[in-house]
């Protein structure tokens, strides 16, 4: 009977099941957000700030709204171009169009991993076992509009290409595979180059299985066109990016510590996936090894989920090797991973134990339908335990480490100046790390003096902070860096003749 039901109504259950756990996705990226509309951290901040800038500007060039310098072909340009492209289409603002964007990138994320996994039957599961993948102030994640978060999406694009790569569309599939490679790039660098490293491991055993198939000339064509892709994304990188490219080569090899220096090692990951999440991820790459659903590429995925836990937990924390951006921004790559696997895991006891033991007990006679039932039930139940033991949990809210940059009365205020301000006045002293919030709520041409966030200090921080906590404000000196503004954001009264107060917390500069 139940048989028959799910027969007469499959596309219409599995179509309600999709839409069911793309809108648990939505709902789990934007947890953090519900209660509050602004940005949670810094990188968003300026990141709307560098997209409203280049907007206005029509260029890739554009005036530095937090220094005043200029910046020409920004390493992370990719993804303000998407940013600008996705406000200008939707004809609203980036501020606007960030309160649902952590949603939608979760919602993105599990659909394309549902497409990934669909073929071979993993891809509903793969899809529920997504939002498992942390966020925190420090690794970052799919709950925040950052480069990682979007670049993270081309990893299942790159594999469900990869997936389909056959002798008659290889060179087909090759153009996809390095546009995508190239707007990951753009969008994510270390990201970016951890999916070439993967597009070279699934073309190596492409390679590998011409070569064992005697089709010699095809095998050296796709060696020497990879060896070509690969040295012109060098050239490419190198004239766009010199110094950034060789400053990360370099400290990979000499020892590159970080912002580890200041914060320390990251704690905690593994606890915020779940427990249980974890033991299935390791089922998982077991299983996804063994039953090798895409043939010899199979071993690419979990092999590079292995090389990851071991750079992550082994090979930078204790020997100190590889970039520390890796680092810092490989945790949410592996969690999509882990996400992947354990979602393998899940859609083996579906297909592969619960087929099994229907058919053992229908061979000594029993009712299989009862045994069906409980067996599907224990799957289900299981699914349930990882999804609630991995997102309600302390370890969890802990690894997140959320806080609020401002509230509803410097939002204003901010809104006022950028509203009150002419262009003469356009040049904001504030707190150093609340000024990263500033040039994206006041609007394009605003800008500050300065910005900059814990944990990094420097010798102007500091004394604007020093001014700002004892109201002891050196107008002259900030005067030097043609600030026209000071905001004290409430820290203390300030007595001075030079200044002007015109809104609480608002003074004009008048030696200017």
């Amino acid at each position: 009977m139940m048989k028959e039901v799910w027969q007469r109504n499959s596309a219409l259950l599995k179509l309600a099941g999709i839409i069911g756990i793309l809108l648990f996705a939505f709902w789990v990226g934007m947890d953090p957000h519900w209660d509050y509309e602004y940005p949670l951290h810094v990188d968003e901040w300026f990141h709307i700030g560098y997209s409203d800038a280049m907007l206005h500007e029509g260029s890739l060039t554009y005036a530095d709204p937090y220094s005043g310098g200029e910046i020409t072909k920004y390493h992370e340009m990719g993804f303000h171009l998407l940013l600008g492209s996705l406000a200008i289409s939707t004809e609203t603002s980036l501020m606007e169009l960030y309160r649902v964007a952590p949603g939608i990138i979760f919602t993105l994320l599990a659909l394309l991993v549902y497409a990934l996994g669909r073929e071979k039957g993993y891809g509903w599961s793969a899809a529920l076992c997504v939002p498992l993948i942390p966020t925190s102030i420090r690794t970052l994640g799919p709950a925040f509009l950052v480069p990682v978060a979007v670049a993270i999406l081309f990893i299942p694009v790159v594999l469900l290409l990869l997936h389909k790569l056959e002798n008659k569309n290889v060179w087909e599939f090759f153009v996809l595979v390095v546009i995508v490679v190239i707007a990951a790039v753009t969008v994510h660098a270390p990201t970016g180059f951890l999916i070439i490293a993967m597009v070279m491991a699934y073309f190596a055993v492409f390679v590998v299985k011409q070569f064992l198939g005697r089709r010699f000339g095809m095998a050296i064509a796709v060696l020497v066109s990879l060896g070509v892709l690969m040295a012109v994304l060098l050239m490419l990188v190198d004239r766009w990016q010199p110094v950034l490219l060789r400053d990360t080569m370099e400290l990979s090899i000499t020892g590159d510590s970080g912002i580890s220096q200041y914060l320390g090692l990251h704690h905690g990951f593994i606890q915020a996936f779940g427990g249980v999440g974890t033991g299935l991820f390791v089922l998982g790459t077991f299983l996804y090894a063994l039953k090798r659903p895409y043939g010899l590429s199979s071993y690419v995925v979990p092999c590079f989920a292995v090389f990851l836990l071991l750079f992550l937990y082994v090979l930078y924390p204790r020997h100190d090797l590889g970039p520390s951006v890796l680092y810092e921004r490989g945790w949410p790559l592996l969690g999509l991973l882990m996400a992947i696997l354990a979602g393998y895991a899940v859609a083996c006891w579906f297909y592969l134990i619960l087929p099994f033991i229907v058919n053992k007990v229908e061979s000594i006679r029993l009712r299989s339908g009862i045994v069906f039932v409980v067996v599907s039930a224990a799957g289900v139940g299981m699914l349930t335990v990882t999804i609630f033991t991995g997102l309600v949990s302390q370890e969890r809210d802990n690894y997140s480490g959320y806080y609020k940059m401002i509230d509803e009365r410097v939002y204003n205020d901010f809104k006022w100046l950028g509203q009150n301000t002419i262009d003469g006045h356009k040049v904001v002293v504030m707190e150093p790390s609340l000024a990263l919030a500033y040039p994206p709520i006041a609007g394009p041409l605003n800008r500050v003096a300065g910005a900059i966030a814990y944990p990094w200090r420097s010798a102007w921080a500091d004394k604007v902070h020093e001014m700002l906590v004892t109201g002891d404000v050196d107008v002259e000196w900030i005067s030097d860096f043609n600030t026209s503004v000071l905001y004290t954001s409430g820290f203390t009264d300030v007595e001075n003749n030079e200044l002007i107060e015109v809104r609480p917390n608002i003074y004009i500069v008048t030696t200017k």
